[in-house]
């Protein structure tokens, strides 16, 4: 039996208000929670698991990284202090910050918005 889209379970991810730590990383609640539930101590998801993300929460994302968005000498300064609270990056049409996290070798900023309907797409 094939199980309908609108049959699956979704948790529209919305915006909430972001409050950086100390370092300048934050990550939305409802995503961290999922992560919690579903990939405790992991510290990747796979591109399977990624797209389950985005089905559950029902969003499509881009994703900025730090080395590509800043100077190479701010960027240097920023992996080498651990501190992304200088970088604000801005995402349009409607996308909201979901995480800004660093990695093994950069940072990046996730940002989603609702799934654009095939119809709403131009």
């Amino acid at each position: 039996m094939k199980i309908k889209e609108e049959e699956i379970e979704t948790n529209q991810l919305k915006p909430v208000e972001i409050v950086r730590d100390e370092y300048g990383s934050w990550i939305h609640p409802e995503y961290s929670k999922y992560l919690d539930q579903h990939h405790k101590n992991q510290e990747w998801l796979s591109q399977d698991e990624w797209n389950e993300v985005k089905r559950y929460f029902n969003i499509e994302t881009v994703q900025f990284y730090l080395e590509a968005c800043v100077s190479e000498d701010t960027w240097e300064k920023m992996m080498d202090d651990t501190d992304l609270s200088e970088w604000n990056p801005i995402a349009s049409d409607g996308f909201f910050l979901m995480d800004i996290h660093f990695t093994e070798d950069d940072a990046v900023a996730v940002f989603a918005r609702e799934k654009q309907k095939e119809s709403e797409v131009v």
